[in-house]
């Protein structure tokens, strides 16, 4: 009589070894990865932080420039700068002179940012100004 074949009695050794080398491999595979992807994580968040205030800050500068656009359009119209910056966003007759909106709204400012702040100085110039923090954008 011929012996049983010995794969029924080696099968834990076949299941251990077929299955379990695998899973040991998929295992350190996947600790490689999270690993990595941890790092990139790391790295992602590192530049938004330092890319988040700087696209603050061109917003801003671009928003301060817009409204100053604006009123250099006004004092085009009307031969006088506004007195603020609401002035902007209305339809007006100045001196017999109608004109305007020459914004549609006043931009908010970025997070972080104070509100665009508008200061004549004198008859013909002006700023516009907000800051946040050591930040300060001005235009014109």
């Amino acid at each position: 009589m011929t012996p049983a074949p010995r794969v029924v009695a080696d099968l834990p050794r076949v299941a251990r070894s077929g299955i379990m080398t695998p899973m040991l491999k998929a295992a350190v595979v996947l600790g490689a990865l999270l690993s990595l992807g941890l790092g990139a994580c790391e790295r992602e968040q590192k530049g938004i932080s330092q890319d988040l205030p700087a696209a603050r800050a061109t917003k801003a500068r671009a928003d301060a420039q817009a409204i100053a656009s604006a009123v250099r359009l006004y004092q085009a119209t009307f031969g006088t700068l506004p007195e603020s910056v609401a002035d902007l966003t209305a339809a007006r007759t100045v001196s017999g002179v109608t004109g305007g909106p020459f914004l549609a709204r006043v931009p908010m400012p970025p997070t972080g940012f104070t509100p665009y702040q508008y200061a004549k100085q004198g008859d013909v110039n002006f700023t516009i100004t907000s800051s946040a923090g050591a930040v300060t954008v001005t235009a014109p």
